[in-house]
């Protein structure tokens, strides 16, 4: 190639490679965010779209699999009755799932259960039903992000999912919480002037937060999508922190801000944030 057509390419090429890192540097901060959290309705009707999905699996099976024993990390294991354990199991979630049972245990033995088969098909994609698995994983892996951990199940994990209710009665605890809790700060800086500036800052930030945690605890009520909130929630929490982390400021003010540290947790964990 000429000198010239070389040169050429080479700027082209620099452009583009220019305008990729711009693209990438400029793709917006919240694609890497959780996924929206699932409501208890959510939740209940996965469990019966997975049991719909199980079934389907077990149809499309070749037979001569389902009456074969096959070896795994615990041991032999017999395919049909294997199935039936795991049907079984997600039977169990869909009827004991309520809103006030999050059957966090249930949904941890479906995801155990579940990992064997998982692996056994992983190894063998060109198997029968290869297809409908993974159809059931896709729901499988939903149903683990509700119970915040993933699909497979990590080494020692359990699902844990913060309900409806139990969120709901933290979002309304912590908006009364943080409305009075400024009282008592201005009670344990009550003549310490140099914290005065640390002090308005808290009672803006609480008012604020009082506000968005009535607003969350309404919209999980309404069985709305409340993620932006829970985000906005737990950015205020982490500026009040800064705040009562102030030089000077007395252990009191963090001590009584535990109380609605806790709610924020449940927050952060139910959101997965």
């Amino acid at each position: 190639l000429g000198e010239g057509l070389v040169m050429k390419l080479a700027i082209k090429s620099s452009v583009l490679l220019g305008v990729l890192g711009a693209l990438v540097m400029s793709a917006p901060a919240w694609s890497a965010e959780p996924m929206a959290r699932m409501t208890d309705d959510d939740v209940e009707a996965l469990a019966k779209t997975i049991g719909k999905q199980h079934q389907a699996f077990e149809r499309a099976l070749d037979s001569k699999l389902k009456r074969s024993i096959l070896r795994g990390p615990g041991g032999e294991v017999r395919v049909d009755y294997y199935l039936d354990d795991l049907g079984d199991s997600i039977e169990a979630l869909g009827d004991r799932f309520t809103g006030s049972y999050s059957a966090s245990g249930e949904a941890t033995d479906v995801l155990k259960r579940a990992d064997f088969m998982n692996s056994y098909v992983h190894d063998n994609p060109s198997m029968k039903g290869a297809n409908e698995w993974d159809v059931l994983g896709a729901s499988l892996q939903q149903l683990a992000g509700a119970y915040g951990t993933s699909f497979p199940l990590p080494d020692d994990a359990a699902a844990r999912r913060i309900g409806d209710g139990e969120l709901e009665d933290a979002a309304t605890a912590l908006s009364k919480f943080s409305k009075d809790l400024p009282k008592a700060i201005k009670k344990e800086t009550k003549g310490m002037d140099e914290l005065e500036d640390a002090v308005d800052g808290l009672e803006t930030e609480l008012k604020s937060m009082s506000g968005m945690s009535k607003t969350l605890a309404s919209r999980i009520r309404s069985g709305k999508p409340a993620t932006a909130e829970a985000r906005q929630l737990v950015e205020s929490a982490s500026s009040i922190e800064g705040l009562i982390g102030t030089p000077g400021m007395p252990a009191g003010v963090a001590e009584a801000w535990e109380a609605g540290a806790r709610d924020v947790a449940k927050v952060e964990q139910a959101f997965g944030l």
